[in-house]
């Protein structure tokens, strides 16, 4: 099992992180505007800026165990100020860069879609912070830029059937991936799964979600 120069690291989770948080500092953002819809989320601004904090401290806490089933992670309230939440979410994005960084590169952690590696690790925290990045950006009127290289790589290791080699930009890719819009002709992938585990254990098919009863916000 070996690690790929385009697949995600520490630094693609610190540069993800850092536009973000960055973003939402761009301002002084208050409680009662963080009520506002998470773009085409059923979920306000502070809910999915809360499950961004919670997402990327939990990958780091499963790939620092090495769990083989759910870790047990703190929870952050919505309804904390938005500064503290700002904080929380720059300090998670630090303990999985850590996580990423020190780990082995045959670590392996717990994910209910695959026994994700530390590159698997990296790339769901990224997606997690530039997707729900890109919905808060929509829900608060900010300026959002992604980090253009944890963007191609982060789509290159979650959604290795990805279109990456016609032309698009990665950016447009990865919200096509991931359900946010169309990507030329082609319709949002409202069925979307993504690959964490290792890269190299990919079957070659596309992974998609089969329906069986409500699927949770993502």
């Amino acid at each position: 099992m070996t690690d790929s120069a385009d697949q995600p690291d520490a630094d693609d989770v610190l540069a993800a992180t850092t536009a973000l948080a960055g973003a939402l500092e761009s301002r002084e953002l208050s409680a009662e505007e963080l009520k506002a819809k998470a773009g085409l989320l059923s979920w306000n601004c502070a809910k999915t800026l809360a499950h961004i904090c919670d997402a990327v401290l939990w990958y780091a806490g499963n790939l620092a165990s090495r769990s083989t089933e759910d870790a047990d992670t703190p929870m952050t309230s919505p309804r904390a100020k938005p500064p503290q939440m700002v904080n929380r979410l720059r300090t998670s994005g630090a303990l999985l860069a850590a996580a990423v960084r020190d780990a082995p590169r045959d670590a392996r952690g717990y994910h209910s879609w695959g026994r994700a590696d530390r590159s698997g690790f990296a790339a769901m925290g990224c997606d997690e912070i530039l997707l729900h990045g890109w919905d808060l950006a929509q829900g608060l009127g900010l300026d959002f830029i992604p980090p253009t290289t944890a963007v191609e790589h982060t789509v290159r290791r979650l959604f290795p059937w990805a279109p990456t080699d016609e032309g698009h930009d990665s950016w447009d890719v990865l919200l096509w991936a991931n359900g946010r819009a169309a990507l030329g002709d082609r319709p949002p992938e409202k069925h979307w799964l993504w690959h964490c585990d290792p890269l190299d254990e990919w079957n070659g098919e596309i992974r998609r979600w089969k329906p069986r009863g409500k699927r949770a916000e993502t």
